[in-house]
């Protein structure tokens, strides 16, 4: 199955500059499944949103959905 990833920040420079791309992914993977696939730099945090909402790694993923990668937010 086909999903569109969004890497955003130091997410997005991990994944060489890439803000979107389309994945093949095995059908049933689940959004921790793809994250674990992805090689990203150990002990960098990632919050994962599927179709724009906050998912847990277990969620799994369908046909068409866009996983976002989300680096931790601060401010104040």
């Amino acid at each position: 199955m086909r999903i569109t990833l969004r890497s955003f920040g130091p997410l997005r420079e991990a994944r060489g500059g890439l803000g979107f791309e389309d994945l093949d992914v095995p059908a049933g993977a689940s959004v921790g499944e793809v994250v674990a696939g992805l090689a990203l730099p150990a002990g960098l945090p990632v919050t994962c949103a599927v179709n724009e909402s906050i998912v847990p790694r277990d969620t799994v993923l369908v046909d068409g959905d866009e996983l976002a990668l989300l680096p931790p937010v601060g401010g104040g």
